[in-house]
């Protein structure tokens, strides 16, 4: 059940994604400003701390999208823009350009606001404490919501939150004496001396007996 919900949901949330001139006859305000907004969730539970970059990597041209000036080198096109691997590439290319950052307020949210239209990457580069990174994805603005633009996008996270593992703590031993393991090894001086003994008593009851005879 909660696997074809999170499909559900994907799918909703992609549909953000199109382009512009397949959502609907009506205009794009091209001069109109929007927002994204991201909620980190992990169930219902709010997931705080870390942080997000937003960067605008698509320009609105006819029924689709176009590199913007930063993003005009990457080896690809916007074609599929639904693509996690097409996400996934955008960040890895411009992971070392200025974006815009902020950090997951105490509620799991995350607004980025005055935004002009265009195509969005959300990119996850600092995690909250205990929690894996979310991948990567994409978001258009503005996106068509029952036939109508809707401008300031509640984007949800798109990838279920997941925990890192519990690290696995070494063992520990009581305090005192170290625990013993494997043969001891303090008996062996005794050992030698006494053999040394019982040799030398013998040494001299053998002289002793020569000097009888």
């Amino acid at each position: 059940m909660m696997k074809r919900l999170m499909a559900l949901l994907m799918a909703l949330l992609l549909l953000g994604c199109l382009p512009i001139g397949a959502m609907a006859g009506e205009s794009v305000d091209m001069e109109r400003k929007g927002s994204i907004m991201v909620t980190m969730r992990i169930g219902e539970k709010p997931v705080s701390g870390g942080s997000l970059t937003l960067y605008r990597v698509g320009e609105v041209q006819g029924d689709g999208f176009r590199l913007t000036d930063s993003f005009q080198n990457f080896p690809g096109s916007l074609d599929d823009i639904g693509s996690p691997e097409l996400a996934k590439e955008l960040a890895e290319y411009g992971k070392n350009f200025p974006g815009r950052t902020k950090t997951v307020g105490e509620d799991g949210s995350v607004c980025f606001d005055n935004l002009v239209v265009g195509l969005y990457l959300v990119v996850q580069k600092t995690a909250a404490k205990g929690y894996s990174k979310v991948a990567p994805f994409l978001v258009s603005v503005p996106y068509l919501s029952d036939g109508k633009y809707v401008y300031d996008v509640d984007a949800g996270s798109k990838m279920e939150l997941e925990k890192e593992p519990e690290p696995t703590n070494p063992p520990t031993w009581p305090k005192g004496n170290i625990p013993q393991t494997g043969q001891l090894w303090w008996p062996i001086p005794l050992l030698v001396v006494g053999g040394l003994a019982f040799l030398v008593i013998g040494v001299l009851r053998y002289r002793g007996d020569k000097d009888e005879e």
